[in-house]
This record gives C-alpha cells, structure tokens and sequence, in this order.
C-alpha cells in the first residue's frame, strides 16, 4: 500500500472508479500534492488503467460498453489480495470478452446486469466490505434508510451472516445494497433499487410474472425477483440459484 493510510486507501479507490460524492471529490484533490505516497497511489491506478486497456485493443472487438465496464471491474491494488474469484473472473473477461457476450444469456438490460457485477465485485474485493458494518438488521435498516433515502427490508438470510450495507448506483440512481457471508465464504449481495425507479423497472421487466435467473458478462449469478408496483430485488453471487432465491424469498412482498 502506498496510500498514507487505509482511510486514504478507500477513498482513493472511490475517486478513481467514479464513486467519490464532490466533497471527496474535493479532498483527494487537496490532498494529493501534499501527499507523496497517495500521489504514488494515484500514479499506479493510473498506469492499471492504461495497462488495460492496451491490453483490451489487442482483442477481439467487443461492445464498447461491454469493453468500458468489464476494465473497470479489475482489481485495484491493495494492501491485502483480492479474492481469487475476482481475479479469475477479470482475467476471463478480458481474455475472452467476446465469447462471455454472445454466451451470455439475453433478456437482461446489458447496463444493469454490468452495475450489479461492478458494485458486487468491487465491494468484496476491499478490506471491508462494508460502508456501514452491523450484522444488526434494524441498524442496518436504519443506516439504508438515513443514507439512501428510502426504507427497506433487511432479512435474516439462513445459512448466511449480514456484513451491512453499501450505497451505490444503478442507472445513474443511489440504491441500497445489502452484504452477506455465506458459510463457506462464499459472498452475496442483495440490491434493492428504489421503487419505481429505472433500474426496479428493469429488473421488474426482466423476470416478468415470476423470480428469473442469468449470469452476469464476467459469470456471477444474477437473480431478480418482481414485487409489483414498479419494484424489485435483485441477488448477486457465484451461489447457486436456489440460494439466492430463497434468500429473496425473505423479503417482504
């Protein structure tokens, strides 16, 4: 690590994949020039990115939006090693972008479906995981609904531990996203996008009448379950399907 801490480290790696609010925006870019080791820290996420997409040119030709995201899912680096499943799943994806398109099973919206890989993997490859931590489901549920702006169910998933929750965005909207271990260390997300949003409506209309299943561009599993009125959750792992079904199962109709 070459950031002058771990705090620094986080936000660093906010800043460079696009996820800093303006005020972080604004603190990173004051602190760098004051800072050697982060200004060394930015310089290398700089380099990972011209690294690839060299490497990307050299590859068959891919969808752009396709190529674009699937850069943006390498690991940066880290004090401590991101999972193997992470690494792997980049490696595949850039290595062999063009056959993970056309595999990829149709019908989900090609933006959507890259934001959930994107937010999924991104955080569980940092230290912690978790904006806010608490294997508390009111406190969590608190914490979703002071941060993101609307309230949602946090279930008690079987077999699994809550970690906490993160914002993100799907679509361009702050959405909520909850973080869970299963036994076996097996990692999970459940997003659950405002209602009535675009990105709700889009899953809405993916799985239809009923919970549907996919995989991701880089090979995670993607399952949407329908609420109705324009809502929708959505779980994202490498867990089987009738796991992560059954953890959408627990949330409130």
């Amino acid at each position: 690590m070459e950031a002058c801490s771990p705090g620094w480290q986080e936000r660093l790696s906010a800043w460079f994949d696009g996820e800093a609010s303006a005020s972080e925006r604004r603190e990173v870019e004051q602190h760098l020039p004051r800072c050697a080791g982060c200004a060394r820290e930015a310089s290398r996420y700089a380099s990972l990115r011209r690294t690839l997409q060299a490497e990307r040119a050299m590859e068959a030709p891919v969808p752009l939006a396709l190529a674009g995201r699937v850069a943006g899912l390498a690991p940066r680096p880290r004090w401590a090693s991101p999972p193997r499943r992470l690494v792997a799943g980049v490696a595949v994806a850039l290595a062999s972008a063009g056959l993970l398109w056309t595999s990829w099973p149709g019908g989900m919206n090609e933006a959507l479906a890259m934001d959930l890989e994107r937010h999924h993997l991104k955080a569980f490859s940092r230290v912690t995981p978790c904006e806010f931590e608490s294997s508390d489901p009111a406190a969590v549920k608190a914490w979703v609904e002071r941060e993101v702006g609307y309230p949602v169910d946090v279930p008690v998933v079987p077999g699994a531990t809550l970690l906490g929750a993160r914002r993100c965005r799907l679509h361009g909207k702050l959405s909520a996203s909850l973080l869970y271990r299963h036994e076996g260390g097996k990692a999970m997300t459940l997003f659950l996008p405002l209602p009535g949003s675009q990105a709700a409506k889009e899953a809405a209309r993916f799985a239809g009448d009923g919970p549907r299943c996919t995989r991701g561009p880089v090979g995670e599993r993607i399952c949407v379950a329908p609420g109705g009125d324009a809502r929708a959750s959505l779980a994202v792992s490498e867990l089987e399907p009738d796991v992560l079904l059954a953890a959408l199962a627990r949330l409130a109709p």
